[in-house]
C-alpha cells in the first residue's frame, strides 16, 4: 500500500526476505535535489522520479542518537531491481558515537517508463556499556544490539507520446516524432484546424519546457504555461491553425522540448485552395472574356425602353465557390430574372446573368455591377433632353451627379447669410421643360431668387441661373431640399457659432432695498444685436434665514422671460414691457438676479460664462410695524393685535403705553412683554416660511377690581405699541378704545 505525502510515499514491501523494520536509535532526514528535506521513519519509503536514460539521487542522513556506539561495518543492501543503488559516504567500518551521522546516496536510473520498488537494508551493530555502584566497588556491563536501517523505494520514469485530431473526423491518430498532421485542403483566408496531444504514458510526472512553431501559415493556440508539469497519464493538448493565404501546398515543424531526454519534431503539411471567377459576355459572337472592372456596355435605347446583354460567370478555379451577391446600381440597370442565391459553383460550373438597361433620362449613364468582391463598370446611353445641374462656390463650377445630387454651403456665421448661383442646362438632345421650382422645407434657412417665369422651356444646350440664399439660425448642419419638377436636390450648409453677445448692464436697486416694497428692474444690451434675442432673468436668493417666499416678479414667480427685438437694445418682458417689478420680501437676504440669453431663431446660447448679474440686499433692521386693532372688548379687558414684520426673523419685546381716560387712574399704564420664547418658537417652524419675517402679536389684557358701575371701556381711551428686535425698536403705532 503506497500513501503520499508531498510527493513522497511510504511503501511496506513484501517477498524480500527482510526483517520488519522497528524502532531504532537513529534520525532519518531525506534531501531530494529541487525538493525540501523529509524526516523519515525506519521502514518508510520515498519516491524517485528520472527519465528513461536519466537518474535521480537521493541523500539520506543518519543521525545517530543512542547513548552508546554504532557501528556501520558493510555497505547497504538492495533488493530489487538494478534500476536502484545505494552507497555510504566514507570508508568502512563507520562508528559514530552520540549526534554523529552518516550519509547513504541512493541513485534510480530507470530502463524503462515502468514503475520500479525496491528496499534497501543498512545493517548496524549497537554497543552500549552500562556501570552499577555497590557498596565501595562499581561495576560495568556491555550489551551489544544488532540492527537495520530498512528503507522502501518506489522509482518512477516519465514517457512522452504524440497523437493528434482532426476536426473533420474527430479521430484519435498516434504520431510518431517526426511525423506529419496532415491539416485538409482549405480555402485561402478561411481556417481548418488540428488539436496536438502531448500524453505522458509513463508512471512519473514529466516536464514539457517549450512548444514552438515556425513563421508560415501554421500556428498554435492554447500553449499552457510554459515550463508545464504533466503528471503520469495526464495530456497537454494545443490547437493547430492552418490559414493559408495563396493558392498551393505549405509547410510547418513543430518543435517540443523536456526537462530532460531529446526533444520532438511534427511535421505540418496543407494545401490552399480557393475558387476563381471569370466572366464572358454572351452577347458577342464568339463570347468576350471580360475583367473587372470592364466596362459592359449597353446598346443606346430611347428613355423608358430597355436593351440588355448577358454575362456568363465560370468557376475556373480548384475549389468549389459561392456567388453570395449580386448588386447593381443604379436602378436603371436591373437583372432580368431573379437569381437563387448564394448560388454554389464546382469547378467549371457556370451561372448565366441576364441585364436590362432601362434608363430614365437621356443622357450617358454609368452603373456598376457587382459580383461577390468583383466589381464592373456599367455604362449606356439614354436617348432623350438631360437636365444638367451645376453651381458655383469660390470662383469654382461643380456640376451635380444624378446619384443623390446635392449643393453644399460654405460654413456661415449664424446672423449672417451666403448666396450661390445655381445653373440649369439641357445637354440633351430635344428641349426640355420645366414647370415648378422651389425649396422644402418652408419658412426654412434657404430661399430663391431670381426664378424664371413658369413653365420654363431649355433648348438643347440652353440654360438659366437662380439664387440660392441660405442664411443658418442654428449651429450645426441644415438641411433642405431644392426641387425641380420631380427632381431633388440636398441643399446642405452648416451655421457656426453668432457673434458673442455685447454687454449689458441691469438696471435696479443697488446696494440694499427697502424691505416689503415693489422695485422695478431692466436689462438693456449696450449695442443693437442683429437677431431677436430671448432670455430670462431668475432671482436667486442666499443668506443665513429661510428664503422669504414673498420674493418674485410682478408676473409671479422667480424666473421671467423676455425679447429684445433684432436691432435693439432693451429688454422687453411681456405685457409689462422694459420695466419688471419685483417684490423685496421682507426677510434680511441677499437677492441676486442672473440672466440668460438665447437666439430666438435656433436657440443658440448666447450667455457669457460668467454672466453680469445685479445682485442687492435687504438689510437687517428693527421691526417695522404694519397695523394695530383691539379686538375680544369686553368690560373688564380686550386683547391688543398688532402685525408687522422682522427682517431678521426674531422679536425680543413689546411696549405697551396705556393712556387713561380723564378723571381715572390706573394701578400701571406701562407694560413690557418679553417675546424671545414666543418669537423663537414661531420663526422655527416650517408654518412661518411661507410668511417670511411677517409676525402678528396679541397681547390680552384683563384688569380686575372694578365697579359694577365701572368700565375698562370708559377708563381707558386708547394703546401705543412698540415691538423690539435685536437691532432696537419698532416706530409706535396708537390704537383709541371705543
Amino acid at each position: 500500500m503506497i500513501f503520499r505525502r508531498g510527493g513522497l510515499a511510504s511503501l511496506l514491501l513484501v517477498g524480500f526476505g527482510a526483517t520488519a523494520a522497528g524502532q531504532i536509535p537513529f534520525t532519518l532526514l531525506a534531501t531530494q535535489p529541487g525538493q525540501s528535506a523529509e524526516t523519515l521513519q525506519n521502514g518508510g519509503g520515498i519516491t524517485l522520479v528520472a527519465p528513461n536514460g536519466g537518474s535521480q539521487t537521493l541523500q539520506i542522513v543518519a543521525t545517530y542518537t543512542g547513548t552508546g556506539q554504532a557501528t556501520f561495518a558493510s555497505q547497504p543492501t538492495v533488493f530489487g531491481p538494478t534500476a536502484f543503488t545505494a552507497k555510504l559516504t566514507g570508508s568502512l567500518p563507520i562508528m559514530l558515537s552520540q549526534g554523529g551521522s552518516v550519509t547513504m546516496t541512493i541513485t534510480f536510473t530507470p530502463t524503462s517508463s515502468a514503475q520500479s520498488q525496491a528496499q534497501i537494508d543498512l545493517p548496524y551493530v549497537e554497543t552500549v556499556t552500562a556501570t552499577s555502584t555497590g557498596g565501595s566497588a562499581t561495576t560495568g556491563s556491555t550489551t551489544t544490539n544488532n540492527g537495520t536501517i530498512a528503507i522502501a523505494l518506489i522509482g518512477e520514469a516519465p514517457s512522452f507520446t504524440l497523437s493528434y485530431i482532426l476536426q473533420a473526423n474527430q479521430n484519435v491518430v498516434p504520431l510518431q516524432p517526426g511525423g506529419t498532421i496532415p491539416l485538409p485542403a482549405t480555402l485561402v483566408g478561411a481556417t481548418s484546424q488540428a488539436a496536438l496531444n502531448i500524453t505522458n504514458t509513463g508512471s512519473g510526472p514529466g516536464t514539457v519546457t517549450g512548444i514552438n512553431i515556425g513563421s508560415g501559415a501554421f500556428t498554435l493556440q492554447e500553449i499552457p504555461l510554459l515550463p508545464s508539469n504533466v503528471a503520469a497519464g495526464q495530456t497537454i493538448q494545443v490547437l493547430v491553425l492552418y490559414t493559408p493565404t495563396a493558392v498551393g501546398p505549405n509547410s510547418g515543424q513543430i518543435t517540443i522540448t523536456f526537462s530532460s531526454g531529446p526533444s520532438f519534431t511534427v511535421n505540418l503539411s496543407g494545401t490552399g485552395v480557393a475558387p476563381s471567377f471569370t466572366y464572358q459576355l454572351l452577347t458577342t459572337t464568339p463570347a468576350t472574356t471580360i475583367t473587372p472592372p470592364g466596362p459592359i456596355s449597353f446598346p443606346s435605347v430611347n428613355v423608358g425602353q430597355t436593351s440588355s446583354v448577358s454575362i456568363r460567370v465560370l468557376n475556373s478555379g480548384s475549389a468549389s465557390g459561392t456567388i453570395s451577391s449580386i448588386s447593381l446600381a443604379p436602378q436603371v440597370f436591373q437583372l432580368a430574372n431573379p437569381v437563387q442565391l448564394p448560388q454554389m459553383l464546382a469547378p467549371n460550373g457556370s451561372l448565366t446573368l441576364n441585364l436590362n438597361f432601362t434608363p430614365t433620362q437621356p443622357g450617358a449613364v454609368n452603373g456598376t455591377l457587382i459580383v461577390n468582391t468583383d466589381t464592373f463598370t456599367l455604362t449606356g446611353t439614354g436617348l432623350g433632353s438631360q437636365l444638367v445641374y451645376s453651381y458655383s462656390a469660390n470662383g469654382v463650377s461643380i456640376t451635380l451627379g444624378s446619384t443623390s445630387p446635392s449643393v453644399i454651403f460654405s460654413p456661415v456665421q449664424v446672423t449672417q447669410s451666403q448666396q450661390l448661383m445655381f445653373d440649369v442646362k439641357n445637354s440633351g438632345t430635344l428641349p426640355a421643360t420645366i414647370s415648378n421650382i422651389g425649396v422644402t422645407p418652408a419658412n426654412g434657412p434657404y430661399s430663391l431668387s431670381g426664378v424664371p417665369s413658369l413653365p420654363v422651356t431649355l433648348a438643347p444646350n440652353a440654360d438659366f441661373q437662380l439664387g440660392i440664399t441660405f442664411t443658418p439660425t442654428t449651429v450645426g448642419y441644415s438641411n433642405g431640399t431644392l426641387m425641380l419638377d420631380n427632381t431633388s436636390i440636398a441643399l446642405v450648409g452648416s451655421g457656426t457659432q453668432p457673434p458673442p453677445l455685447p454687454s449689458y448692464t441691469i438696471t435696479g436697486p443697488s446696494g440694499s432695498a427697502t424691505p416689503m416694497t415693489q422695485p422695478t428692474v431692466g436689462l438693456n444690451l449696450s449695442n443693437p444685436y442683429p437677431v431677436a434675442v430671448s432670455g430670462t432673468l431668475a432671482i436667486g436668493i442666499s443668506g443665513s434665514l429661510p428664503a422669504d417666499q414673498a420674493v418674485q416678479f410682478a408676473t409671479g414667480g422667480t424666473t421671467a422671460s423676455f425679447v429684445i427685438p433684432a436691432n435693439q437694445t432693451a429688454a422687453v418682458f411681456g405685457s409689462q414691457g422694459t420695466q419688471l417689478g419685483i417684490q423685496t420680501g421682507t426677510v434680511a437676504d441677499t437677492i441676486t438676479l442672473t440672466p440668460a440669453f438665447n437666439t430666438q431663431a435656433g436657440n443658440i446660447p448666447l450667455t457669457p460664462n460668467t454672466p453680469t448679474t445685479l445682485q442687492f440686499a435687504v438689510p437687517s433692521s428693527p421691526p417695522k410695524l404694519i397695523a394695530i386693532q383691539l379686538s375680544a372688548l369686553s368690560t373688564t379687558g380686550f386683547t391688543i393685535q398688532v402685525t408687522g414684520f422682522s427682517t431678521t426673523r426674531s422679536l425680543t419685546s413689546a411696549a405697551v403705553q396705556l393712556t387713561p381716560a380723564k378723571g381715572y387712574s390706573l394701578p400701571a399704564s406701562q407694560f413690557t412683554i418679553d417675546l424671545s420664547q414666543i418669537s423663537t418658537v414661531w420663526f422655527a417652524s416650517t408654518a412661518s416660511n411661507a410668511s417670511g419675517g411677517e409676525f402678528t402679536v396679541s397681547i390680552p389684557f384683563t384688569f380686575q377690581g372694578l365697579t359694577t358701575t365701572q368700565s375698562v371701556l370708559n377708563a381707558i381711551t386708547g394703546a401705543t405699541v412698540t415691538i423690539s428686535n435685536s437691532l432696537g425698536a419698532s416706530t409706535s403705532l396708537q390704537t383709541p378704545v371705543p
